[in-house]
């Protein structure tokens, strides 16, 4: 009886499945909207069912995307499957919305990574000298434009943009893994109040005022910032490729921390919500404030503010 009722649910999840990804294949600009959704029967089926049963849910989705939607039902079925299971197994574990979180994240760049190795080696896409190439396309379309306006771009600001058209290749790893991260949070948004109204028990973020690193940050930030002064021309690019993309990395969490920092500060004092949300658009929109803030969550982490301030009260 119960082998039935896990076969019933997941031959109607697959069903879901499979209609959303012959819509989003055939019908024009749907993708848009239901890429955000194709992580839903996954999420559900694993949240709900043991181990044993995910593996050939998996792999009948997996054969079954390639009929409807070629080798893009295959790459859909695999990227948004891997996440989904691991979203949803976390679920079930009863594990904490943050440990849910990193291990979905992490499951979608293993994913988003070995799509691009299997594109290199089959289809010999490159997809970073791709991006690249069209960087440098748009670059010498706009410097066109300005000479046909009878404008010429300063040698300076030609340099700045030949530099970032040569940084994307550098920062590579930090993209990918920032857009893996990004992704899974809009995904987790989305399908976890739907997934709660469907009956399974979903657990909550801790208050962003609560996000604390550990002092090893600090540590490790300081130490990539030393070997940074070593980097010269002669350096080898995968050495400057390491250093800049663990200095970016680094630097993202400490804002984090300052603006956890805000929050708790604003928490302390009972100021209104709106304070250090107009703190955090302030940040995105001037640049100049991110390392302010990168200082205070430095100081945060370093010095354990919070707890001098929690003493003081």
């Amino acid at each position: 009886m119960g082998n039935a009722r896990v076969l019933k649910e997941g031959a109607m999840l697959l069903a879901i499945f499979f209609i959303m990804l012959g819509v989003a294949v055939f019908v024009p600009f749907t993708s848009i909207i239901i890429q955000f959704v194709f992580i839903l029967p996954f999420v559900l089926f694993s949240a709900r069912h043991p181990m044993k049963y995910l593996i050939p849910f998996f792999v009948i989705t997996f054969i079954v995307s390639f009929f409807i939607g070629s080798y893009i039902g295959m790459t859909i079925a695999f990227l948004y499957g891997v996440t989904g299971l691991v979203m949803g197994y976390g679920i079930q574990k009863r594990e904490s919305k943050g440990n849910i979180y990193i291990a979905s994240s992490i499951a979608f760049l293993f994913g988003l990574l070995l799509l691009l190795i299997v594109a290199a080696m089959i289809f010999h896409l490159n997809f970073i000298d791709e991006y690249q190439q069209m960087f440098k396309d748009t670059v010498d379309q706009y410097m066109d434009a300005l000479a046909s306006l009878g404008q010429t771009p300063s040698m300076e600001i030609q340099e700045q943009l030949i530099n970032m058209g040569n940084l994307i290749g550098s920062m590579a790893p930090t993209i990918l893994a920032g857009a893996a991260f990004v992704t899974v949070l809009i995904l987790m948004a989305v399908n976890f109040p739907i997934v709660r109204r469907l009956g399974v028990t979903v657990p909550k973020f801790k208050a962003f005022r609560h996000v604390n690193f550990p002092k090893a940050i600090v540590w490790v930030y300081l130490v990539v910032l030393l070997f940074s002064f070593f980097i010269t021309e002669d350096s080898s690019s995968f050495f400057q490729m390491v250093i800049l993309n663990a200095t970016f990395l680094l630097q993202i969490l400490l804002v984090i921390q300052g603006l956890s920092f805000v929050f708790y500060f604003a928490h302390m004092k009972k100021w209104v919500k709106i304070i250090p949300i107009f703190v955090v658009i302030l940040t995105i929109m001037l640049p100049f404030l991110l390392s302010i803030i990168s200082v205070l969550g430095i100081i945060d982490i370093g010095f354990s503010l919070r707890q001098r301030i929690n003493n003081k009260v």
